[in-house]
């Protein structure tokens, strides 16, 4: 058997594990990004706080996007097909889920902890899980039950949720409630849930038409995302803080803008749309939370922030628990082409 084929069939098409294991490891990395360059695009206040532009962000990310994959639709000439291509609830639905994710998922981390946005946005996994087995009936075996609960396990461990000291042992980290350092905590947590579900939707809505091809699939995302961030960017700006962008950001913040734009956005989410028509919900959920590994070391190497020993087998948890289920569906892939020969 060819690795293009994994013998799984999906809402009409064939799909290819291979490509979206290696397209999800690629969209996790560039997502995990999406700190760092947050930081880097947005301006603090005088009073050492920062401005709330994450939906102003995430529109960027979802535009520049839209704009690259119409130069790749031009480029393959796939023009008439784009045109012929018919949209239906759930190619909409994606984008807009998309969109107001990642709107809602950097505005919290500006609000709110890093540790309570990651965690937060991460419900999300399991809700597409959950959903693809109410209305897709994907079974979710006991094989990759035990993998996403590992990697679930080892993601609250990587961003401090649980975390051990001596004498106290054990303990549990999200606060939902107020915080001085985090006047806003209480929406920015809310946010943070709000982005969560959403992330959820989208990789849910991402299981149905296979049939349309990844470019015009990732441009129709990109365009009906940045509708999404636009939406919330409108409401915050309407009842939470109207802030204009165009007003704070200095040249320096735009560079890096641009930069979260291109690889955050662009190539991020465009291997999001891929991976999501060649893995099954639950194997799209565990490889996904790579995303914190990335995250943490980034944290580690660029802000200087400290990694616990809990910490570190939280990442062993993850790249053992994501990388499983790669490895055996290689291997079983390699072994059934053996016999097959």
């Amino acid at each position: 058997m060819s690795s293009s084929s994994s013998g799984a069939v999906a809402q009409g098409h064939t799909m290819n594990k291979k490509l979206g294991f290696t397209a999800m490891l690629l969209s996790a990395t560039g997502m995990g990004f999406v700190g760092t360059f947050g930081r880097l695009s947005t301006p603090l206040k005088p009073d050492g706080t920062r401005f709330i532009i994450g939906d102003f962000l995430a529109f960027g990310r979802m535009t520049v996007g839209a704009l690259g994959f119409l130069l790749l639709i031009v480029a393959v000439k796939k023009l008439a097909k784009l045109r012929s291509t018919k949209l239906s609830f759930t190619v909409i639905a994606g984008g807009l889920s998309i969109g107001a994710s990642l709107a809602l998922y950097v505005s919290s981390t500006l609000m709110t902890t890093i540790a309570n946005a990651v965690f937060l946005i991460y419900t999300g996994p399991l809700v597409s899980a959950i959903l693809a087995r109410i209305f897709l009936k994907e079974k979710i075996s006991l094989r990759n039950g035990v993998f996403l609960t590992l990697v679930f396990l080892g993601m609250l461990m990587t961003i401090g949720l649980v975390t051990y000291t001596s004498g106290e042992g054990l303990s549990f980290g999200l606060q939902l409630g107020t915080d001085p350092e985090y006047p806003k905590k209480v929406i920015g947590d809310l946010f943070g849930l709000g982005s969560g579900v959403f992330y959820g939707l989208a990789l849910f809505f991402y299981r149905y038409r296979g049939d349309i091809d990844s470019e015009i699939r990732g441009f129709w995302n990109f365009i009906f995302g940045a509708v999404g961030a636009l939406i919330v960017m409108v409401f915050r700006i309407s009842w939470l803080d109207s802030t204009n962008p165009f007003e704070v950001m200095k040249p320096t913040n735009w560079l890096w803008a641009v930069g979260m734009f291109l690889f955050c956005g662009l190539f991020a989410i465009g291997f999001l749309v891929v991976a999501g028509k060649h893995l099954p919900a639950v194997e799209l959920s565990t490889v996904s939370y790579w995303e914190c590994v990335v995250a943490l070391l980034l944290g580690l190497v660029l802000w200087g922030e400290s990694m616990t020993l809990v910490g570190a087998i939280g990442g062993v948890l993850i790249l053992g628990g994501g990388l499983a289920p790669i490895l055996l569906d290689l291997t079983g892939a390699r072994s059934k082409a053996g016999t097959e020969s």
